[in-house]
Formats: C-alpha cells, sequence, structure tokens
C-alpha cells in the first residue's frame, strides 16, 4: 500500500497521532470503505504584516473518515453495535452530547472505539454474568468485585441540576457489588488520540459544592474549582456526585488510554496535585489501553476471539504503518 492511496493523513502535531490516523486510514483503505469528509480549519490568506488571516473551515476528505457510516458498520466490530448506536442517536437526551458524525463516520474517534470496546460486555452481561464479572475482576483487581451489576456507554445522570449540572458524560461505566452487598461504580474516560479539554466550565457553584463535600480537595484545589474547571475536573466531579447521590460506598474513575498516548500523564498531574491526603490513590488512575485488551483477550469466551482480536488489531497495531510514517515525514 502507498501513502497516496491513504487520502489526506490527519495530525495535531505529534506523531502517535499521526501514526494512528495512519493506522486507521490503512484499515478503511484495506476494507474498501469509501473516504468520507471532515470540517478543518485553514488560514484565511496573510495579512499586511505577513501574518495568517483568520481561519476559515472548509470540508475536506481525510483517509480516517468514512462515508454512509450510520446506515452500514464502517466503523463497528459488527450490524449488532451499529444498531445500539443508531438507537443511542435515534434517543438521544437533550443533555446528551452523541455526535452522529464522529460516531458513525470517525475511525480515529474515541467514541465509536468506546461502543466497540464495552458493548459486547454488554451483550456478555445479559447472557453470562458470572463469566462477565471473571473479566471484571481480572481487569480491576484490588477493587472487591463480586458481580458486576451493569455496563453502560455514554452515561450522563439526569437531571443533571441534581449532580454538577454539565454536560460531561461517563464515556462507559461498570457498577459491581462488593462483597459487603454494596453497589459501587467506575467511570471511564476512553481516548485514542484526543486530549481532555482545556475549555473552563462556566457554571461552577454545583462542582465546587460537589469538590468541598467530597473533601479531597486542598483550599487551592477548591479555589481552581470555583474559577472555572476543566473536563478532567468535570469527569471526576460528575463520578463522585453520583456516587454521593445514590450512597454509594466507592467511586473509581479511570483514564483508559493507549500507552503512548502522549497528554494523559500530564492531564492526571493537572487534577492530582490539588488532592488532599484523604484522597485514596486508586480514585484516580490511568490504564494502559493495551494492557486492558489484553486481559480482556485472556479471559472471553472462545466465541468472542475474534471480537477482541478485531479490536487489538484495528486499534493497537502500532508499528505496523511505520513505513508510511517515514514516507509521510520524508
Amino acid at each position: 500500500m502507498k501513502l497516496n492511496d491513504l487520502g489526506h493523513i490527519y495530525s495535531s502535531g505529534n506523531s502517535f497521532t499521526t501514526k494512528a490516523a495512519l493506522l486507521q486510514s490503512v484499515y478503511r483503505v484495506n476494507k474498501g470503505f469509501p473516504i468520507g469528509e471532515t470540517t478543518v480549519s485553514i488560514p484565511d490568506g496573510l495579512d499586511e504584516n505577513g501574518k495568517p488571516k483568520k481561519k476559515k473551515k472548509i470540508r475536506r476528505e481525510y483517509g480516517h473518515m468514512v462515508k454512509g457510516g450510520d446506515k452500514m458498520w464502517y466503523n463497528f466490530y459488527n450490524k449488532d453495535i451499529l444498531n445500539y448506536a443508531q438507537k443511542r442517536v435515534a434517543e438521544k437526551l437533550p443533555e446528551e452530547t452523541i455526535e452522529a458524525d464522529r460516531l458513525f463516520n470517525n475511525l480515529l474517534s474515541s467514541m465509536p472505539l468506546a461502543f466497540n470496546l464495552f458493548y459486547p460486555l454488554m451483550e456478555l452481561l445479559e447472557k453470562d454474568v458470572v463469566k462477565t464479572t471473571e473479566i471484571v475482576a481480572a481487569l480491576f483487581p484490588n477493587w472487591d468485585i463480586t458481580k458486576v451489576d451493569k455496563i453502560g456507554i455514554e452515561f450522563i445522570p439526569t437531571p443533571i441540576k441534581d449532580y454538577t449540572e454539565d454536560k460531561s458524560a461517563m464515556d462507559a461505566f461498570i457498577t459491581f457489588i462488593d462483597k459487603e452487598g454494596e453497589k459501587n461504580i467506575i467511570a471511564i474516560e476512553v481516548k485514542y488520540t484526543d486530549s481532555l479539554g482545556t475549555n473552563k466550565a462556566k457554571e461552577n457553584e454545583k462542582k465546587y459544592e460537589v469538590a468541598k463535600n467530597t473533601k479531597f480537595f486542598t483550599a487551592e484545589g477548591l479555589k481552581v474549582i470555583d474559577q472555572g474547571c476543566t473536563q478532567i475536573f468535570r469527569n471526576f466531579l460528575l463520578t463522585e456526585s453520583y456516587r454521593m447521590k445514590e450512597k454509594m460506598p466507592n467511586s473509581y474513575n479511570v483514564i483508559l488510554a493507549p500507552a503512548q498516548h502522549p497528554s494523559t500523564l500530564t492531564e492526571l498531574n493537572a487534577i492530582k496535585k490539588y488532592f488532599n491526603d484523604t484522597c485514596p490513590e486508586d480514585k484516580l488512575t490511568k490504564y494502559d489501553l493495551e494492557t486492558f485488551v489484553h486481559i480482556i483477550a485472556e479471559k472471553v469466551p472462545a466465541e468472542m476471539k475474534d471480537w477482541i482480536n478485531w479490536f487489538e488489531k484495528r486499534y493497537l497495531d502500532f508499528g505496523s504503518e511505520e513505513s508510511l510514517y517515514k514516507e509521510l515525514k520524508g
């Protein structure tokens, strides 16, 4: 395969994103999927000082985009996952931020990745609670998981005014029963190449109240939240708000991202530096997607091996695009 076969290759300035875009572009071409478009911003010429003018938006074909993914399962492992994605879009709540184009047509997006990873586990839970619990307990051995209660995708507790008054959602979640018979929650932020948002919240009163009630933040941390916090704070506070409202003894926040993801650890440190000594170490952790998938592959029933092997090859086969990357950079 040649670089010219792939179309435009997306890059946000780091090698990891470029390689992932190449990997997804190769996947599209190998599958024979039609190339799609996305909106990009380009400089609108130069001003009198030779500097780029205000950017304008155009539609452009990119190798990691497909066309017609809302009708065919181009972005999903099978038709069942497509059907579930279609249902979620059709029944989208006003508070939900599910974007149809990103879900159906963007091969590089973390949103369909979450559907591809967690929907088969949702199906398995309906058929075999014991096996699903075995898998989840192997993924999170330190959290006293005796029975998986529920697995969900793109979850935003409503009404949002009862929580943090924010449209942040859990990309995925797992609720489980511990040995005391209590229900607990694992909220999972799923990332592929994207970074967590740096825009600051405007409605901060509820978030500040939740943060204060957790007793996990330093005075400086509470001040940051009161002045408007970024996405990693909002995700954490949503989970804690849900835990307290549902009277759960424990909640955990996991950022699930490839090992080479360039910004995850920086994002973690941006909030962890404001935790005080009462906040448990495992309240917020990073989990390498490669390790997560490897553990699932070891535990799933034989009939699910094709799915997890497909997932690993599609999203994590980094290195297979190395020659194309060298060509692109050469």
